[in-house]
């Protein structure tokens, strides 16, 4: 069998080629998520930090104005904000252009992250936990590269202590709600859209406006 022949100058052309592409291959940085873009909006007196996601401006704290009922003694886990029946939260005054969301802002909010909806409803999906905080989940954390920051405080039913952990649910425009809950199989998050006809409830508010 037949070595190749390669003399000298020739090899240390093809080491110092070698060396030069291994440096800038060790020099690249991993490909992240953009970090989104963040600002703030006065609602009720206070400030509510906020997101662009998708040409829309998301808040990404629960609200927790006038009203609603606070989790368990009201100091306990702030980020859960307050709960609110429906006839409260369209009775809320919000600035200029932002409004409670509906179900399409949710579907773009959601589609932006790479979520792939069937029949309205997103299940077995990685792409769900950019919408999930790190923290409170039961037993899937969530990425919250998409700042959006959605925290699991349950909801109230009947001025009830809301159970909290696996499930985070926000009225939207039309008296029903946005659902981002653990799956079953304890790998990732569903999406769902409930119709929420009974009295008593009492869910999380968000708010969005179009950039």
């Amino acid at each position: 069998m037949l070595r190749s022949k390669i003399n000298r100058p020739e090899f240390l052309v093809l080491v110092t080629a070698f060396v030069i592409a291994t440096l800038i291959s060790c020099d690249k940085k991993p490909v992240n998520d953009p970090a989104p873009s963040t600002s703030s909006v006065r609602i009720g007196g206070k400030e509510y930090p906020t997101v662009t996601i998708a040409n829309q401006i998301w808040t990404v704290v629960n609200y927790d104005g006038a009203g609603g009922i606070a989790y368990k003694n009201g100091s306990e886990k702030p980020e859960y904000g307050r709960y609110y029946t429906f006839e409260e939260a369209k009775a809320i005054a919000l600035p200029e252009g932002w409004r409670l969301p509906t179900k399409q802002d949710y579907i773009k909010l959601a589609e932006s992250q790479g979520v792939v909806f069937t029949n309205q409803r997103a299940t077995g999906q990685e792409s769900t936990k950019k919408l999930a905080s790190i923290t409170n989940w039961i037993t899937i954390r969530g990425t919250n590269s998409s700042g959006f920051n959605a925290h699991p405080a349950g909801y109230s039913f009947q001025d009830s202590v809301p159970i909290d952990g696996d499930i985070c649910e926000f009225w939207m425009a039309d008296g029903n709600t946005f659902s981002l809950q653990e799956s079953g199989s304890g790998k990732t998050h569903t999406i769902l859209f409930y119709s929420t006809t009974g009295t008593g409830y009492r869910f999380n508010l968000r708010f969005v406006k179009d950039k």
